[in-house]
């Protein structure tokens, strides 16, 4: 059994632990939260105490025991997006062009990847408006469905661009 096997059989042991010391102290049918606060926070910062010690003393390395510890730390208040969502109404779109960022070749199978989805030959695109007229590793060319039948041609683009 490896390090990380053992560290995960030892949080749910005390998770489980932790559980039935709940259940327990506030007795069938009683919340949490309303009949003991005090001591089930007590209970449960215990035990992770007692878990952190056992990973310790289970010979991990520096980096997992600093990960255990951390895992003891008070939350930040504001770690979750409490915001409200703004919605916005359907206005003009700005024309901008699909990006093309994967190639793949089986035999004589060319899929493309624009947008996050996959397209041969002659497919429609999710969006509309245009059509896969061909597919090359370095640029895909699209045919417009629209009264000029307007050709573009979208060169790759490295997936990582859109992640930095």
């Amino acid at each position: 059994m490896t390090k990380r096997e053992t560290m995960l059989l030892w949080l749910m042991g005390a998770a489980v632990l932790a559980g039935a010391g709940l259940y327990g102290l506030t007795g069938k049918g009683k919340s949490v939260g309303l009949s003991a606060p005090g001591k089930a926070v007590e209970a449960t910062l215990a035990a992770g105490q007692a878990l952190v010690k056992a990973v310790k003393d289970a010979g991990v390395s520096d980096i997992q025991a600093h990960v255990a510890t951390m895992a003891l730390r008070p939350w930040e208040p504001g770690l979750f997006y409490d915001k409200a969502l703004e919605f916005q109404t359907e206005g003009p779109k700005s024309e901008s062009l699909p990006a093309y960022t994967g190639f793949v070749e089986v035999g004589s199978l060319r899929l493309a990847i624009i947008d996050g989805y996959e397209y041969r030959e002659g497919d429609e695109l999710e969006t509309g408006g245009y059509l896969v007229e061909e597919i090359r590793p370095d640029q895909v060319t699209l045919k417009g469905l629209d009264k000029d039948n307007k050709a573009v041609r979208l060169p790759y683009q490295d997936p990582s661009f859109f992640t930095q």
